[in-house]
């Protein structure tokens, strides 16, 4: 019985069968690795190619065209097992010919292998220290640009704290800052001096009514401070000023940090009156008082 070598067209796989197995007019067989399915020819109609010259040159076209180049191996690295036998059409699988064994649990390995993915090059000690340096150059950079930033802006912080509570030595120095700060709702006096919001009272004296009006003027700086008249307007209730006159401090200096207590009283108020607005004779704007 002869024996013929077949191989499978998809993975190379190559394996010993007889001239018995393949049948006179041929087989379609399976492969057990890869079980992709060919035909194959009865082993004289093989043999009249192999003897036909041109049939054989047209063989070798197709099986150059259709099969990965293998390296011929000794019959000894064959498969021992033939391929399993497919009767009838393609997709039918009936049972291998009893000629044919089972395929061994760990088959001779195909003659053309896949190619394998290369491996990842590897990165070099040099590119490891360019990238190295570059990110400390980006971080000392990025870190220059932060403390650029962040050097002006805790400057006006600052400033900004130390013109807030030493508003009133600024302002004793430059008044004009005065209207700085009112824009921006910090209360300052342009003169270091301030009035405490007046209260005022309704009281007879010889049965007559009199309006008498308490309050404390202060010093918020750090030295003596002439105290100026102060000016008190009695106002109805559309804000116009119905009486007004002036106190005069005494004594008519107070020391630094200082406050001064003044009590004024005025007879027979107009009928009318409902609040009390104040100031010092040198002021622009009058404060108001709370209601009589």
């Amino acid at each position: 019985m002869s024996a013929l070598v077949i191989t499978c067209p998809d993975c190379g796989t190559r394996y010993k069968a007889t001239a018995a197995s393949i049948g006179d007019d041929g087989r379609t067989v399976r492969c057990v690795k890869c079980e992709s399915t060919w035909f194959v020819p009865a082993p004289d109609v093989i043999d009249t190619i192999i003897s036909d010259p041109d049939a054989l040159a047209l063989a070798d076209n197709i099986a150059a065209q259709n099969q990965p180049a293998f390296t011929a191996e000794p019959e000894s690295s064959l498969d021992p097992d033939p391929v399993a036998i497919i009767t009838g059409s393609v997709a039918a699988a009936p049972p291998p010919v009893s000629s044919v064994s089972e395929a061994p649990s760990d088959p001779v390995s195909p003659v053309a292998q896949e190619s394998q993915p290369e491996p990842a090059p590897t990165v070099g000690a040099d590119v490891m220290m360019r990238d190295h340096v570059d990110r400390k150059k980006l971080y000392r950079r990025r870190r220059t640009i932060r403390f650029i930033w962040a050097v002006p802006i805790l400057l006006v912080i600052v400033a900004a704290i130390i013109a807030y509570f030493n508003r009133q030595e600024i302002v004793n120095r430059i008044p004009q800052m005065a209207s700085v700060y009112q824009m921006i709702g910090v209360e300052v006096r342009a003169g270091g001096l301030e009035i405490d919001p007046p209260q005022a009272r309704t009281i007879l004296i010889d049965g007559q009514p009199v309006i008498r009006v308490e309050s404390v003027v202060r010093n918020l700086t750090n030295k003596p401070k002439t105290v100026p008249l102060i000016e008190l307007t009695l106002h109805d209730s559309d804000g116009q000023g119905l009486i007004q006159w002036y106190v005069e401090p005494d004594p008519a200096q107070i020391g630094a940090r200082g406050r001064l207590v003044f009590t004024s009283e005025i007879a027979n108020p107009p009928a009318g009156a409902i609040g009390l607005r104040y100031r010092f004779s040198d002021d622009i704007q009058l404060s108001a008082a709370s209601g009589l």
